[in-house]
Order: structure tokens, then sequence, then C-alpha cells
């Protein structure tokens, strides 16, 4: 009588032919989720330059004197009164040589800005930062 034993496991063939199938369906999600995760970083320093210009404005506005914004290549300048502060840099914005002066009152002279977000050239529109809506919105005379 024969001793019959059988081996329990995969082969070598076995296993490698789900290693390429792993590998393949990696392959093509991966793609797509590197570029959903650099969108999404770029969207964050876009973000981050809304509130770099909302806060240049109250900063003119507390110390009651104007203050320039300096853009060029990626990088982000503060200037308040002959003085350059530290400068921000930013990895998916680009912008061109161009500036943005707050008045001590906290008003920008412009409310564009022109922005190049991973290659693609946009305008940012400002108004938003600068316009509320009327104080007595939603509020209603009691009398």
């Amino acid at each position: 009588m024969r001793n019959c034993t059988r081996q329990q496991g995969f082969s070598l063939i076995e296993l490698l032919v789900v290693i390429t199938i792993m590998m393949s369906v990696i392959g093509l999600v991966g793609g797509g989720v590197l570029k959903s995760v650099k969108k999404t970083e770029a969207q964050t320093e876009v973000i981050s330059l809304y509130s770099l210009i909302k806060k240049a404005s109250v900063k003119a506005f507390a110390s009651g004197t104007s203050l320039t914004l300096l853009f060029s290549g990626s990088d982000v300048v503060f200037v308040s009164n002959g003085r350059q502060e530290p400068k921000q840099a930013f990895q998916h914005l680009q912008f061109s040589a161009q500036s943005i002066v707050f008045n001590r009152n906290g008003i920008p002279n412009r409310l564009e800005l022109v922005v190049s977000i991973r290659g693609l050239q946009k305008v940012l529109e400002l108004q938003s930062l600068f316009h509320s809506a009327p104080l007595n919105s939603g509020v209603t005379n009691a009398g």
C-alpha cells in the first residue's frame, strides 16, 4: 500500500501569476492616484495663497501702513515699511512678476492675480476676499 500524501500550498507558477496580476492592477490605478494627489496639493496651495493675501490685508489694516506683496517665480514676499519679510515659496504655483499693494485700510490696488497652476495659466479673482455680504442681510426689522 502506498502512502499518498499531498502537499498543500501554491506552486511557484501560481504565485508568479498572482503577483503579475497585482502589479498590473497597481500600475493602472497608481497613475491616477498620483495625479489626484498632485491636483489636491495644488488646490491646497491656492487656498494658502488666498489666506496669505487676506493676511496681508489684515496686517496692513492693523498696522495702519501700506503693505506690498511681490510675486515672482514661485515666491511671494511681504514688503512693509521698506523691509522684506521671509518669502513663501510654492511648489505647484508660478507667478509672473506682479505685485499687490494694500493701503493702510487693507484695500488692495487690484482684485485679480495671474498665476500658473501646474502649467495652466489662470486668473484668480480676489473680490470674494474683500467684499462681504451687507451687514443686515438676513435680518428683519421687528417692529
